[in-house]
């Protein structure tokens, strides 16, 4: 049998006797939706879900930073702020803020790739403030005790309108909608207060605070009620999109917040939450190409949902670009450091949070559990000393395996889970 797993901008040929494959995971036969469709769908949505006064109000559109590339920024945003120009709305009136959550803050030359040159001509751009205690304005606190502090431009604003997209999360449930309020503009300390609700005072991993969860998940409980008290006295669009099993784009709504995002969830749930009937005994998983693995950090996710239906003791082979590296100097040092003690680091994260760590600590446990090995940009040294094992070649790692397993060439959109009885 002969695949092809993404690596950064290229594609690996693997090939497998037939015997060893339980299924090459692929989502729903679910067709994209082209770039044309995508636009009227969000021309249109706009038009109808706009305050009728929306040329005296000012506009904050909130977007994804380049962790998210696959929803398209460079696309549909300049279809967002055409469609206000057709309203009316004067371009003073507009701020882009992209939602950096606790990432870096994006350089200029950055901003075409988010927002599409159309923007950049025409439109402020700015990064939220995450750190910049200037920028950021204290509006009380949620239910779980979260204080919240939300970036200055955008509590200023009247309307919000959220472009983004919903994937499965892991402490959330679901990233998308809310999300890009909190964690996506929020201050530093807000966002690791309401993500330490992923872990309890023992040190281990909340049980609701995982993919695919809503209900009774501590996460997603402060997150809505973060976004409702963010947007009291506001009006606000959401422009949500989803990707299929392949990373297309196959979902498009817009509509009030809440409800445009739980349709979303549905839909990718649709698509892409796929049920097996057994465990392998081992998984070959690519994070999905450039779009999503330029990060050790980011390419992750995929590691978290491939795990679901590896047998424990398990290999999993996990292919990702890297090519930026590991993304984060926290995430890499505890991997590092702690990768023999991971209670250690869990008692830690109890006491003070982190959500670097918190998702090192949570990779550590899986390569505690499983033999995974990170085929990357990595040397090998580089690989050995987060934790990983590392081969030189696909072929001599695949003559090695034992048993049978699945394949999943883009693991970051797909959320397999066994079926039950």
């Amino acid at each position: 049998m002969k695949i092809k797993l993404e690596q950064g901008q290229i594609h690996l040929d693997i090939t497998l006797p037939d015997d060893k494959v339980l299924d090459i995971i692929m989502g729903k036969d679910v067709p994209a939706l082209g770039h044309d469709k995508i636009k009227q769908i969000i021309s249109k949505g706009i038009k109808a879900h706009t305050p009728a006064d929306i040329i005296h109000q000012k506009i904050a559109i909130i977007i994804p930073d380049n962790t998210r590339l696959w929803a398209r920024g460079d696309v549909f945003v300049p279809q967002i702020v055409r469609t206000l120009f057709e309203l009316g709305v004067a371009r003073e009136n507009i701020k882009i803020i992209i939602a950096l959550g606790t990432h870096e803050d994006m350089e200029k030359d950055q901003f075409a790739e988010l927002a599409g040159n159309y923007c950049t001509q025409r439109v402020n751009i700015l990064n939220s403030a995450n750190k910049d205690q200037d920028r950021l304005v204290h509006l009380g606190k949620t239910y779980k005790n979260t204080h919240l502090t939300f970036t200055r431009e955008a509590v200023e604003a009247d309307h919000i309108i959220i472009f983004g997209g919903i994937l499965h999360h892991m402490i959330a449930g679901f990233g998308g909608g809310r999300k890009y309020i909190l964690p996506g503009i929020a201050g530093y300390d807000t966002i690791q207060e309401n993500h330490s609700l992923a872990i309890r005072k023992d040190g281990s991993p909340h049980p609701l605070a995982r993919q695919a969860k809503l209900w009774g998940n501590p996460i997603n409980e402060d997150l809505n009620e973060a976004a409702d008290l963010f947007l009291e006295n506001k009006t606000c669009t959401y422009v949500a999109i989803a990707a299929n099993g392949t990373g297309d784009i196959f979902h498009a709504g817009v509509g009030p917040l809440h409800t445009t995002f739980m349709n979303g969830c549905k839909e990718l749930d649709r698509a892409c939450c796929i049920h097996v009937p057994e465990k392998g005994d081992f998984a070959l998983i690519s994070a999905g190409g450039y779009r999503v693995d330029g990060q050790l950090y980011q390419a992750t996710k995929a590691l978290f949902n491939a795990v679901n239906i590896v047998k424990e003791g398990g290999s999993l082979l996990f292919v990702a670009g890297c090519s930026q590296g590991a993304g984060n100097e926290t995430f890499s040092s505890v991997l590092k450091t702690f990768k023999e003690d991971p209670q250690k680091i869990g008692k830690e994260l109890a006491i003070r949070f982190n959500m670097p760590a918190y998702v090192a600590f949570r990779v550590i446990d899986v390569l505690n559990r499983f033999d995974v090995t990170l085929f990357s940009a990595f040397s090998k040294s580089q690989t050995t000393a987060l934790g990983f094992g590392y081969t030189d070649t696909i072929d001599d790692y695949i003559k090695q395996l034992k048993g049978k397993g699945y394949i999943i060439p883009f693991a970051e959109n797909i959320l397999p889970v066994i079926s039950r009885p």
